[in-house]
């Protein structure tokens, strides 16, 4: 199939169109035209995108220099040939010298499509030239233009660029910076190991392109120390050639204060709120007793209000404290084998009381309790999971409904929808692959509205509903689960239709254990 081509023609007569276009056929084109005579239908057509111009050497009213000219101000990158009907070196020197791309004499027509391909091939170079060189300086200007500071170094070490944002971040000029070494310029004295350890090139096995992410002190030019998030990436020249680094760095000396304020308030939460808390708490159950005394009806009345709202601080205080800790990554999961269907009997005796005050029934679902057999998992934090569900079940259900709790190994269908539930972070751990049990507790509640089925495992987030005796918390107990099934490298996630109940699903990798005779 022949390439399409679109031609402008000047002042051509119908035997040079016939001859042109033949030409351009033979030769593997497929050209669409159009004809101009005058420096108005020119300056019209030049509105229009054409691959090459091809102009006669006599027109009416006008010169082949004028319609060169006209064509480099519409579109100074379109390829522009003369053809003559015989040769004029003075108009051949003066147009090649102005812009033209050839002259060709028509005797010579068969030079016509070399030299079209060539302009065309030409013409192509140029313009990816000069989108490259658009991408360079739109890079350089977001380079120049981030609050990060960007530098770059040769394998030595030495600062090769420095930008705005580095200027900003360490108080020296790329005047003063350029050409020094970059750890003796921003490292403090008393860690001086920020420059990267760089092995010799022919050590270096794998040309990953980030060599180290951490977070470092470093130093200012005024001598201040500065919390700094580093990244450092490897410059590779042609050929996979390291020929330096890429630094990019970020101010986090706010983020830090912030984290250490944050740390001190979790700290008063832990030691200041608690200790009085739980001081409380226990004079007023003895008083509750009666062990010092009778109280009056509404003596006792106001004491167990003030117990009441003893328990939701503590419980509040217990979830801001776990919220922290699971974020922070800091707890340390205790794993030991656990026999699901203890686990599973234990979470209904637990929640039982509950649910008869409520006139609702928990049932456990037809379980293959022995083809599962013994997992693997922290007790204590699986068993704070399934008892949030249940009791979230047991507040958004009415009285005479069911509540089933059951287990099973996930289909195919569910492994799929756990990995599009569990964070990006655990996309390549080898429990993405691994079979997984899921636990399920499903209620015949009032259900949850579709926009609000991820929202509710945000911290602070609960479901909105008109009953208000059953919104008692503070939205942090979701949050607290998800997490903890993440650090299980697991999943939580819930499918619920109005009006027709909810149901939560608990996934966890499922690890068989050869029970002991």
């Amino acid at each position: 199939m022949n390439t399409p081509l679109q031609v402008l023609l000047i002042g051509s007569s119908e035997i040079e169109i016939q001859i042109i276009l033949q030409e351009l056929y033979l030769g593997g084109y497929a050209p669409g035209y159009q004809l101009v005579d005058s420096v108005i239908t020119l300056q019209l057509a030049l509105q229009q995108q054409w691959n090459i111009v091809i102009c006669a050497d006599q027109l009416f009213g006008f010169s082949p220099l004028d319609a060169l000219k006209i064509g480099q101000a519409a579109q100074p990158d379109l390829p522009f040939i003369l053809l003559s009907a015989q040769m004029n070196e003075d108009l051949a020197v003066e147009i090649i010298r102005a812009g033209a791309s050839d002259y060709l004499l028509k005797s010579q027509i068969k030079r016509l499509v070399p030299a079209v391909a060539r302009e065309l091939k030409e013409a192509e170079i140029r313009l990816a030239k000069q989108q490259a060189e658009l991408a360079l300086s739109r890079l350089a200007a977001i380079v120049e233009s981030s609050e990060d500071a960007i530098i770059s170094t040769d394998l030595q070490g030495a600062i090769l660029t420095w930008n705005r944002g580095a200027q900003k971040l360490y108080g020296y000029p790329a005047a003063e910076a350029v050409g020094q070494l970059l750890a003796e310029l921003i490292q403090p004295q008393v860690q001086p190991q920020v420059q990267p350890q760089v092995q010799p090139l022919e050590e270096i096995d794998d040309y990953r392109r980030v060599v180290d992410c951490r977070q470092v002190v470093q130093r200012h030019k005024t001598g201040e120390l500065l919390d700094v998030a580093l990244t450092v990436s490897l410059v590779k020249a042609v050929g996979d050639q390291v020929e330096g680094f890429a630094i990019i760095a970020r101010d986090i000396s706010e983020a830090q204060r912030l984290q250490r304020m944050k740390d001190q308030f979790i700290s008063i939460i832990n030691h200041e709120l608690r200790t009085p808390l739980t001081a409380l708490q226990g004079s007023i159950e003895l008083l509750l007793t009666g062990k010092l005394g009778q109280l009056s009806a509404q003596g006792q009345r106001m004491l167990e209000i003030a117990a009441n709202s003893i328990d939701r601080i503590t419980h509040l205080t217990g979830n801001i404290l776990d919220v922290e800790r699971l974020s922070a990554g800091v707890i340390t999961l205790q794993k030991q084998p656990c026999e699901l269907d203890k686990l599973l009997i234990a979470a209904i005796d637990r929640n039982q009381p509950a649910a008869d005050r409520q006139g609702i029934q928990l049932l456990i679902g037809s379980l293959p309790l022995d083809q599962l057999g013994v997992i693997c998992l922290d007790v204590n934090w699986i068993a704070q999971v399934l008892d949030h569900l249940i009791v979230n079940a047991i507040q958004f259900s009415d009285p005479g409904s069911s509540i089933w709790l059951m287990a099973e190994s996930e289909s195919q269908a569910q492994a799929a929808q756990r990995r599009q539930k569990q964070p990006t972070a655990l996309v390549c751990c080898q429990s993405q692959l691994s079979p997984h049990l899921q636990i399920s507790v499903k209620d015949q509640g009032q259900g949850i509205p579709v926009d609000q089925l991820e929202t509710i495992f945000d911290q602070f987030q609960q479901v909105d509903s008109s009953d208000r005796r059953r919104r008692n918390g503070v939205g942090l107990g979701l949050a607290i689960c998800r997490s903890i099934a993440q650090q299980h490298q697991g999943a939580l996630w819930v499918e619920s239709k109005p009006g027709q109940g909810s149901t939560f699903y608990l996934t966890l990798p499922l690890q068989r254990l050869a029970v002991e005779a």
